[in-house]
């Protein structure tokens, strides 16, 4: 059933009481009311030859035809159901009561409450109480935005869930809670939503506590991550365009982890997989200092009492400074107490040994003088390093 206005609608007949109308002559130049239709209503206007009225809210039936006068909004009878004599003239008009009409300065008196209306005009600014959107879902989800789209807030309550591990696969959707926290003694798969019914960006946090490793999967089961047990990772999603999506995955830092802008504290944690990027670690860091080694069989040894250096044992490390075989004697410097190595040709006749002029003189082999035994000789060449 609905309300509808025609122009120039109008017939004479009867008054059924205070019920309704029987509509049987037609007027010249006017409608009848068959143009509202069965059962719709419309506003309607009835008088008689003795001067009674009434304006209301009419139910036409083709049965009849009737006009039931199903609301009375105004009358001759202080309002209420007139009892017609004679002929009726009953036709329809625009109450008063339901009139739209903009008053001396173009607004529009306040209306009731509009009923099985659709809104079909522009979109409704926030300035005159609406949303200025055109689209919104879920509950109460409509809110105000700046003009660079950003909404303030004082706090976000995301989702959180917790599972026990049951070693089988936990599948995600676009409907699950954002900081997923995990329990329990078993391996876990986790596998991520379709990427094409999210948006890029969208992000999920994976909270570790079980005993066990979790491993995070795409919607294609290609592994995206893996979570040791007491770890917390954070899972992005970078491309949507397919199912499986790009995700990337970060590491949140355990609270046994301080940092501090001098220090740094690990904990217990091993660390794995590292490679050292930064300068050389020194002496007093328990390091070498050294960034490369010259060449093959270096020694490394202390050169003061906070550097090292590679490279062959020196006399004053307790080497020989040198690095063949060939026979060489330690000849004093002058003045020089540690002396140095040098080479000394051949090897001399059996029973000889190398026997030195003077200081700084290179020895040369020769026979011991005051019976040297040869066990002597041996020793004495043993010293010399060969």
């Amino acid at each position: 059933m609905a309300l509808v206005v025609y122009d120039r609608v109008q017939q004479t007949g009867s008054a059924n009481t205070t019920v309704s109308f029987t509509l049987t002559g037609s007027v010249n130049g006017f409608q009848s009311f068959a143009v509202v239709g069965n059962g719709n209503t419309t506003f309607y206007a009835a008088t008689d030859t003795s001067g009674n009225w009434e304006v209301g809210v009419g139910t036409y039936s083709s049965t009849g035809p009737t006009l039931t006068r199903t609301t009375i909004l105004s009358s001759s009878n202080s309002g209420s159901a007139v009892t017609f004599s004679g002929t009726v003239t009953v036709f329809v008009t625009y109450p008063s009561e339901k009139s739209v009409n903009l008053d001396a300065s173009g607004n529009v008196s306040p209306l009731g409450t509009i009923t099985s209306g659709v809104w079909n005009g522009t979109t409704i600014p926030v300035a005159y109480g609406g949303t200025g959107v055109t689209s919104s879902s879920g509950a109460n989800s409509v809110v105000l935005r700046d003009s660079n789209q950003n909404i303030s807030v004082n706090n976000v309550f995301q989702g959180y869930v917790a599972t026990a591990t049951s070693g089988g696969t936990t599948t995600l959707t676009a409907a699950s809670a954002f900081y997923q926290r995990f329990t329990g003694t078993n391996v876990q798969t986790i596998k991520l939503p379709d990427a094409t019914t999210l948006q890029k960006g969208v992000a999920f946090t994976f909270d570790n506590d079980s005993t066990q490793t979790i491993t995070v999967v795409d919607n294609a089961s290609s592994t995206v991550d893996t979570i040791v047990s007491g770890a917390v990772d954070l899972i992005i999603l970078l491309d949507n365009s397919t199912t499986a999506g790009t995700w990337i995955g970060y590491s949140y830092i355990p609270d046994t982890y301080d940092f501090g802008t001098s220090t740094a504290s690990f904990g217990n944690a091993v660390i794995t997989n590292a490679v050292w990027n930064g300068t050389q670690i020194g002496t007093n860091y328990g390091g070498t200092g050294l960034i490369s080694f010259s060449g093959a069989n270096n020694a490394l040894y202390s050169t003061s009492s906070s550097a090292l250096t590679a490279g062959t044992l020196p006399v004053a490390a307790g080497g020989t400074g040198i690095t063949s075989t060939t026979p060489y004697a330690l000849i004093a410097g002058g003045t020089t107490s540690t002396g140095t190595l040098q080479q000394v040709s051949g090897l001399g006749s059996s029973g000889q040994v190398l026997t030195s002029s003077g200081a700084g003189a290179l020895p040369t082999w020769q026979t011991p003088s005051g019976g040297a035994t040869k066990a002597q000789a041996i020793a004495y060449a043993i010293t010399l390093g060969f």
